[in-house]
C-alpha cells in the first residue's frame, strides 16, 4: 500500500462525518477550488461518510476539515504541488486564492499539525486515529546535520534548516533533508546541542525551506516556523522542560531575524508564487478544460489579509 491518502471531515455543530480517498492527499490543493458547495459534493462522493471512518495517520497524509457552523476550512498535506517546490510563498499564495474563491466570511487555514490539529478541533483523543498517538520518528543521529543547501544551487535548500547558537555564542546551521520540525521537537534539545561536523557557519538560501528553527542554548529558547509539524504538544513540552518554545506559524523572516545576519533567505516572493498560480499554467491545475477558476476571474490574486495565514501554536 502506498501513501498519499486523505481524510475529509465535515463538522455540523456536534455531528461529524468522515470520508476517505486513496491518493487524495496528492490533489488537495485543487479539490477545494470550487467553493463550499462543490467541495462538499466532492467529499460526499468519497468512501465513508460515518462518524468514525478513520484510517491511520501513516499512509493517510492529507486532511481536510470543513466546519459548517464556524465557516472554517482547515487543510494540510505533506505532498507538494505536482512535484513543484511548495514552501511558504506558494502556500500563502494558494490560501489567498482560495479565500478569494470561497464566499466572504469563510476562514481558510493551513494547519501544520495536520490530524493532531483536527483532533483538537473535534475534541477527540489522538488514539482515535490509528498510530496518531504513537510518535514513529526515531531520535536524530548524534551527527544529524547536513549542509543547509547544495553548494552549487542555493535554491536547493534542505526540508528543514536549524540554526543553533551554542553556549559559547557560536552559530551553526544544519539541514535535515527528509524529516521536518517534528523530529526536532519530539526528542528535545540534547542532540541539537551536539557540535555538528557538517554544519555551516552561515546559511544563504535561494528558497524558503518548508520548516526552520533557531535554537539558543544559552537562553534556553526555541523559535520555529513550519508547514509540516505533526505533534502532540504535551509530549513536546515534556521534552523541553525549562525552555521557552515559540511557534511562529509561517513567519520564517522573524525566525531568521532572531538568528541574525548570517541566516539569509532570498527565496522569491509571495507575488511570484501568486503569479505562477494566477497564470493558469502553474502546478496543480484543476481538470476541467476551461481552466482553473482564478484563470477566468479578474480576482486572480486577492489582496493580502491581515489575519495570520497559518495557524500558529499558543
Amino acid at each position: 500500500m502506498g501513501g498519499g491518502h486523505a481524510h475529509y471531515v465535515v463538522l455540523d455543530g456536534k455531528q461529524r462525518r468522515v470520508w476517505s480517498r486513496r491518493r487524495g492527499a496528492l490533489s488537495l490543493f485543487t479539490d477545494v477550488l470550487w467553493g463550499p458547495e462543490r467541495t462538499l459534493e466532492f467529499i460526499q462522493s468519497q468512501e465513508g461518510g460515518t462518524p468514525d471512518f478513520w484510517m491511520n495517520s501513516v499512509w493517510w497524509q492529507g486532511v481536510l476539515l470543513v466546519d459548517l457552523r464556524k465557516r472554517q476550512m482547515l487543510v494540510h498535506t505533506f505532498h507538494e504541488m505536482d512535484d513543484h517546490h511548495t514552501s511558504v510563498h506558494e502556500i500563502r499564495a494558494w490560501l489567498r486564492i482560495v479565500r478569494g474563491l470561497w464566499p466572504r466570511g469563510w476562514e481558510i487555514a493551513w494547519i501544520p499539525r495536520g490530524l493532531h490539529e483536527v483532533m483538537d478541533h473535534l475534541g477527540l483523543p489522538y488514539d482515535t486515529v490509528l498510530y496518531l498517538d504513537e510518535p514513529m520518528i526515531a531520535p536524530p543521529r548524534s551527527q544529524w546535520a547536513l549542509p543547509p543547501a547544495e553548494d552549487d544551487d542555493l535554491a536547493a535548500a534542505a526540508e528543514t534548516v536549524v540554526a543553533v547558537r551554542g553556549t559559547g555564542g557560536r552559530l551553526s546551521f544544519g539541514g535535515l533533508w527528509i524529516n521536518g520540525m517534528d523530529e526536532m521537537l519530539l526528542h528535545g534539545p540534547a542532540r541539537l546541542e551536539i557540535e555538528q561536523e557538517e554544519a555551516a557557519d552561515c546559511a544563504v538560501l535561494g528558497a524558503v525551506p518548508r520548516n526552520g528553527a533557531y535554537l539558543d542554548v544559552g537562553s534556553r529558547r526555541l523559535d520555529w516556523w513550519a508547514l509540516d509539524c505533526p505533534h502532540d504538544r504535551r509530549l513536546v513540552e515534556s521534552q523541553w522542560t525549562g525552555w521557552t518554545l515559540t511557534d511562529h506559524g509561517d513567519d520564517y523572516a522573524e525566525v531568521a531575524r532572531l538568528a541574525g545576519p548570517d541566516f539569509v533567505i532570498e527565496g522569491g516572493s509571495e507575488g511570484d508564487a501568486c503569479g505562477l498560480w494566477g497564470s493558469g499554467s502553474g502546478p496543480g491545475r484543476p481538470p476541467p478544460p476551461t481552466g482553473p477558476p482564478w484563470a477566468r476571474s479578474s480576482r486572480r490574486c486577492p489582496a493580502p489579509v491581515t489575519d495570520p495565514l497559518l495557524h500558529a501554536g499558543p
